[in-house]
């Protein structure tokens, strides 16, 4: 689609779309939003604002399809009056996570980005288009789907939030992914389906205008073809590096990394010190393990330092008090 540089709009245009002003004006200096806001109104027609208010954007990420968790976070999904509508295969590639949370990103530190990275682009995810059909709903599905998948951080999280349903390991490594307000789903969707944005939206217009039902167990039986499974448990990605090191090192160089990992491992188990993710990548090419295997970003992901001393975040998350106070605007379905 081509790129538009801004969109214009009333602060009261704005209202059925989000209550954070301060977003809007950051998204307007992107071409996300207006490229998103083109397709929904092209595909969905003059109902588009209301229809997005009942939708969510769910993005299952790499590590639930190897720990092969679909069906489960699925479940959760319909358990939770969520219909999934649309399905469709994605890589999340680099430019895509630096410019989904580019304004989440300040305070996290270069271990932190660069493995948010690795992780989102480790294999396929799935953008999921789930449908709100609870009754008499006060704040827009994507923001009452944000708020059931709890935040990134374990120590936050709730037993009913699906992140721990999950059981995403930590912050980086944290399963899904969630639009929080009908405006994320705008600019989101333009970020991480460039190409297939329109295509998108007419998908979503097959289901609410036609009744035309895509075949989304089929999207995820491709997903899983195309994703070795893996399991997302940090100590046993711990113990099986320990097992793959070497007796001796064929080298001073080798031997030197390999009493460097047999230390390390263990002193991050007990939490003794933070692991430096370029030493911990040299160290492991040294002894012939894949820097970029799903056990050695379990184990960077779990053990780095996330964020910078003093850090802070452009966008916070706000939760559902704003639209409860009618700073939004909810319209009828």
């Amino acid at each position: 689609m081509a790129q538009t540089a801004s969109v214009e709009g009333t602060q009261d245009f704005w209202r059925v779309f989000t209550t954070d002003t301060v977003k809007v004006e950051l998204y307007q200096q992107e071409q996300y939003l207006a490229q998103g806001l083109d397709a929904a109104q092209r595909a969905l027609g003059s109902d588009y604002a209301a229809i997005l208010q009942g939708l969510a954007v769910l993005v299952i990420q790499a590590d639930v399809i190897a720990a092969r968790k679909v069906e489960l976070c699925m479940q959760y999904a319909r358990d939770h009056d969520f219909e999934p509508i649309v399905a469709v295969p994605f890589v999340m590639e680099p430019q895509m996570t630096a410019a989904t949370w580019r304004f989440q990103f300040d305070m996290a530190t270069d271990d932190s980005l660069e493995l948010c990275d690795l992780y989102c682009a480790k294999s396929e995810s799935l953008l999921v288009i789930l449908a709100d059909r609870s009754r008499d709903r006060t704040i827009p599905a994507s923001l009452r789907l944000a708020e059931l998948k709890g935040p990134s951080a374990p120590e936050r999280r709730t037993e009913r939030n699906l992140r721990t349903v999950l059981g995403a390991p930590n912050q980086i490594v944290c399963a899904v992914h969630c639009s929080d307000e009908p405006l994320d789903i705008l600019r989101e969707t333009a970020i991480l389906l460039p190409d297939r944005l329109l295509d998108l939206f007419v998908e979503i217009a097959d289901v609410v205008d036609r009744g035309i039902r895509p075949d989304i167990d089929e999207k995820i039986a491709a997903v899983y073809r195309s994703t070795p499974r893996h399991d997302m448990d940090v100590d046993h990605a711990v113990a099986r590096l320990l097992s793959r090191l070497p007796q001796h090192g064929a080298d001073p160089r080798e031997g030197d990394a390999i009493e460097r990992l047999r230390a390390n491992l263990p002193a991050w188990q007990r939490r003794e010190r933070l692991l430096s993710w370029p030493m911990f990548t040299q160290d492991l090419r040294s002894v012939g393990i894949d820097p970029h295997s799903w056990d050695a970003l379990l184990v960077g992901s779990e053990y780095v330092e996330y964020d910078r001393v003093g850090g802070t975040k452009t966008l916070a998350y706000s939760g559902h008090a704003e639209w409860e106070a009618d700073r939004g605007r909810l319209l009828a379905p």
